[in-house]
């Protein structure tokens, strides 16, 4: 019995030594940890248009410039030269016209160049009708618009993006709290019936209550430049509800960043210099989030999409190739929108390929 107690003892001791001289370690989790792995096929599926052949017959577009996905994953498509919003019921080659009437002008029924399109609960849309200095409200079914921001009256002022574009008679632009200069990026707010506009070529953001012919400054305004008070042809827009902020696409600025509601500075969240690197744009045109909070932009000259962590300053190319313009089914020419669906699968308006990509995740 007593030799039994002593070893007991004895092998008590030891694991007491052992326990007193082994370090504690803490496990310090790494910021990839429980991040799911996030691939997508770097061969992308025409899923709207024809590569290659702009058109306006219903299974064609011509330098689609916006996409929106509804519940259903039906597109809805700002055929920009075409002049028209096009949906694409989910699967379906064959577009059905829902706005415009593919000739251009400035009356109710038509748009001129149309560069964004937003889809509410009720599938009315809200429409950049960009070349006529407005946004247009087209309720369900309706053969005719309803210009909520924005005057789209004539006049001869030429001021547009795109040089090449110079010739055209343009609605009227200017720089009142009435007035809209090139618009682009829409978001609505989730919780009141304001929505904002990225004012482009005003180098500001606008916010408007439905049912008011004023809007109201929120950010920008000082001239285009690159320092955190001003903005530099701001195109994409987006709402960011957890921070109560916008999200915004500085076009010519080459980088997003982020404006809070009520503040008087935006930051950077990424890029700020033009280039091809990974933390690097040319020309961006639109961002989104994932609900993991991983941001996604359109590197529109760079003719890539490209993909940060949360957090990260350097991307990846998810789609396209960098500097590479091309035509096939891994190239990109000129992307000026995406969107995600709820499995990640990632949608490209490829604007001069006259096309929609799909490329899925797996």
């Amino acid at each position: 019995m007593l030799i039994a107690v002593l070893v007991i003892l004895i092998i008590a001791t030891i694991l007491l030594v052992l326990l007193i001289k082994s370090p504690t370690k803490t496990i310090i989790p790494s910021n990839l940890d429980n991040i799911p792995a996030l691939r997508w096929n770097s061969t992308g599926i025409t899923v709207a248009g024809i590569s290659g052949s702009p058109g306006s017959a219903n299974n064609q577009l011509n330098t689609p410039h916006d996409i929106f996905l509804d519940y259903a994953n039906n597109l809805y498509i700002a055929d920009r030269e075409n002049h028209r919003i096009q949906k694409y019921l989910f699967g379906s080659s064959i577009g059905q016209r829902v706005a415009g009437n593919v000739t251009v002008g400035s009356s109710s029924d038509k748009l001129r160049f149309p560069s964004r399109v937003l889809l509410d609960s009720n599938e009315d849309l809200y429409i950049a009708d960009t070349f006529n200095h407005r946004i247009q409200f087209w309720r369900k079914g309706d053969n005719f618009g309803t210009t909520v921001a924005g005057t789209g009256k004539k006049n001869k002022q030429n001021k547009v993006i795109f040089p090449s574009y110079n010739s055209l008679s343009l609605g009227s632009a200017g720089n009142s709290s009435n007035e809209l200069d090139n618009p682009y990026g829409i978001v609505l707010h989730p919780t009141s019936n304001t929505f904002y506009i990225a004012d482009s070529f005003n180098n500001r953001i606008m916010s408007y209550i439905l049912g008011n012919n004023s809007g109201t400054l929120v950010f920008g305004f000082n001239g285009g430049g690159n320092n955190n008070t001003q903005l530099y042809r701001p195109v994409g827009l987006h709402f960011d509800i957890l921070t109560n902020s916008l999200v915004i696409t500085n076009h010519a600025a080459h980088k997003i960043v982020r404006y809070v509601l009520g503040s008087s500075l935006s930051t950077l969240i990424v890029g700020g210099a033009y280039g091809t690197t990974p933390a690097q744009f040319a020309n961006p045109t639109e961002a989104t989030f994932d609900p993991m909070g991983n941001l996604y932009v359109s590197d529109k000259s760079n003719h890539r999409i490209q993909f940060f962590y949360a957090g990260q300053l350097n991307g990846t190319t998810i789609a396209g190739i960098t500097s590479v313009n091309g035509t096939n089914s891994t190239t990109l020419a000129l992307p000026n929108s995406l969107r995600l669906d709820s499995q990640l699968n990632l949608y490209v308006a490829d604007t001069y390929n006259h096309r929609i990509q799909k490329f899925l995740r797996y």
